[in-house]
């Protein structure tokens, strides 16, 4: 883990390092994972459109070559990061999902977080174990409150961010349109001394 963040200070860069935990290994994607990742969204697209508006549009290799692209560069500008959820097997590590860091605002200490797996790695409480390392390097970086939002039809999403500790704060009002309707949400925060 990084040392706190100064009260003064502000990251120029997130530093994308790989975090090892009992159940997966996190870390960031390179071109090379760009076609297993692709494949996992491609064999999971209509689990995953359920409740989230991108598969459809990450028809291709190349489109998940240039998403890690620019999860590099947000990485870069201190404003994002995406690491890769990677399954530790006897076969070595599985592509499983990723788990994404946002709207990282340094002046108030706070960001995003979502994630998503594969259909055939969940309910084996890999994000949960995701989330919960995502959050213990991020808080040590000098972060104070992490937000993330769930769709209220997505009650195994919601499950995940209660067992990592997240607080529910209410409901979103027609926070997303998804596939043609308006979706509510259930807003979730966890903050650094809930943590600890």
């Amino acid at each position: 883990m990084g040392e706190p963040v100064d009260d003064e200070m502000e990251l120029c860069e997130i530093p994308l390092e790989k975090i090892v935990g009992e159940r997966v290994v996190l870390r960031p994607l390179g071109e090379s994972d760009a076609p297993p990742l692709f494949k996992l969204i491609d064999e999971s697209r209509d689990f995953l459109s359920k409740h989230l508006p991108w598969p459809d549009e990450c028809d291709s290799v190349a489109c998940v070559s240039a998403k890690i692209e620019s999860w590099e560069m947000q990485a870069q500008m201190a404003n994002g990061a995406c690491w890769g959820i990677f399954e530790k097997t006897p076969e070595g590590e599985v592509v499983a999902g990723c788990i994404m860091l946002g709207w990282v605002q340094w002046a108030h200490r706070s960001a995003t977080i979502s994630y998503w797996l594969g259909r055939r790695f969940c309910g084996r409480g890999l994000a949960t174990e995701a989330l919960l390392l995502v959050a213990s390097e991020v808080f040590a970086m000098g972060l104070n409150r992490l937000e993330l939002s769930v769709s209220v039809n997505n009650p195994k999403s919601a499950a995940v961010a209660r067992r990592a500790g997240f607080c529910e704060e209410g409901i979103c009002r027609e926070y997303e349109r998804l596939h043609g309707h308006y979706e509510d949400h259930i807003r979730f925060a966890l903050l650094v001394k809930d943590f600890c």
